[in-house]
């Protein structure tokens, strides 16, 4: 670079002097080279342009992927069971495997936004392969959301933004309603904690659970108080006669979005007790699309069966009370007119680090009931109790041996009671 900027040099000075002819051919020669001079600094100056621009480039995009975050876990289990008769069917110890997998991306386009899908699939049914429509509450959770085509699917996918400093949000996209309403830290986790229905959700909510579009406020108007509400689209839209009976009418939940939708309102308090976090939580949830009510005589064309919302009220609560014991408890009651159980209690305990080798192992308990309507030909209570221990090997890796134990099936006392065991494995990245 020095030797081309010495010759640019001279060659100026030569430039400038007067010309004698015999110099004319080394001035058109150095004049050339002033010219090469010139095209090269050009070219090192675009050159240095660009690279600027790809530093640029390559900061706005290590920015971007620091806010780009992505989780996901693999469930892999076994799930058998031993039952003889439930309602006059035979059944053969039903088992089997399965699997859910999930992929989970979160990006932060603004410091107050955030955008979250799921991707997710699975496979296999393990032991409510047959039972799961013979119970009030089925026995294995996790694989609720597995498609029926066994595909990857994009199962959550939505938009949150915060307002006046965090103390409001809004979020619109595809979601469940239980992601704003009967929470609980204690049983809400189908992979790592339960996996009964009792006690992931209520049992009764969840029958109107499902993944469509949904717009979801919370706002936190004092401190420790949070209250949160959503509108749903929703599956039903009313009832229709297929040729045998009476039936709900179900569309796309991408139609005609705010045609008898689904509402949710919670309420959240959280306190600490001792230093010790807690939350109590009151919700209410009106499906407003028709519900045929129990009862009704629904095979007669020229008869159409009166129907109702399907709403109810309920409470979670979550509490530690030491800093390795947390409690939980569930209680619902739903509109009797439409749902086959009308009301729902359960109650359990989390403890961590009960070996005290093993610190970040989980023990879980719980008892659930469900009572079932009384219009009901079978209405004895459906009592769940389950128990599981999670053993954390690493942070990626923990396997779970689960049983649960049923009484009174579908509400009937005359119904062989049911026991049933899991082992899982989870992955997780």
């Amino acid at each position: 670079m020095k030797k081309l900027l010495t010759l640019t040099t001279v060659s100026l000075i030569l430039s400038s002097a007067p010309a004698l002819p015999s110099d004319q051919k080394l001035l058109e020669e150095l004049e050339a080279l002033k010219h090469r001079v010139e095209v090269l600094e050009q070219k090192l100056k675009e050159r240095d342009e660009n690279q600027q621009k790809i530093a640029e480039e390559v900061n706005e995009l290590k920015e971007k992927l620091e806010n780009l975050e992505i989780h996901g876990g693999v469930t892999l289990y076994y799930q058998g069971a031993t039952v003889d008769k439930i309602d006059n069917q035979n059944f053969s110890n039903p088992s089997g495997t399965g699997y859910s997998a999930d992929l989970e991306l979160t990006f932060k386009p603004h410091e107050n936004g955030e955008f979250y899908m799921r991707l997710h699939g699975g496979e296999g049914t393990g032991a409510d392969e047959n039972l799961a429509d013979n119970l009030f509450a089925n026995v294995n959770t996790i694989a609720d959301d597995n498609p029926e085509d066994n595909t990857f699917r994009v199962l959550e996918a939505y938009y949150t933004h915060e307002f006046l400093e965090g103390k409001l949000s809004l979020t619109i996209g595809k979601t469940e309603p239980l992601a704003f309403v009967d929470n609980n830290e204690f049983a809400n986790d189908e992979v790592s904690q339960f996996v009964g229905k009792p006690f992931v959700n209520n049992p009764i909510i969840d029958g109107e659970d499902e993944y469509a579009p949904l717009i979801a406020a919370t706002i936190s108007p004092i401190e420790n108080v949070e209250i949160s509400a959503l509108i749903q689209s929703n599956q039903s839209t009313g009832i229709t006669w297929n040729g045998s009976e009476w039936v709900e009418k179900e569309k796309s939940v991408y139609d005609n979005v705010f045609d008898n939708p689904f509402y949710a309102i919670q309420l959240k308090y959280s306190l600490n007790l001792n230093g010790l976090p807690g939350n109590y939580r009151v919700y209410f949830w009106d499906d407003s699309a028709d519900h045929i009510k129990i009862g009704q005589t629904t095979d007669n064309r020229n008869k159409k069966p009166s129907t109702d919302d399907g709403w109810g009220i309920g409470i979670s609560i979550d509490q530690m009370i030491t800093d390795k014991v947390g409690l939980f408890a569930r209680a619902s009651w739903a509109n009797d007119e439409v749902y086959e159980v009308e009301q729902f209690y359960s109650i359990g305990a989390s403890i961590n680090g009960l070996i005290p080798s093993r610190p970040n192992d989980t023990l879980g308990f719980g008892i659930a009931a469900l009572i079932p309507n009384d219009k009901l030909e079978n209405d004895d209570t459906e009592y769940h109790f389950e128990s599981y221990y999670r053993f954390q090997l690493s942070e990626n890796l923990a396997v779970t041996p689960d049983v649960q134990y049923i009484v009174n099936p579908h509400g009937n006392s005359d119904n062989d009671n049911i026991f049933a065991g899991m082992v899982r494995a989870e992955f997780s990245f």
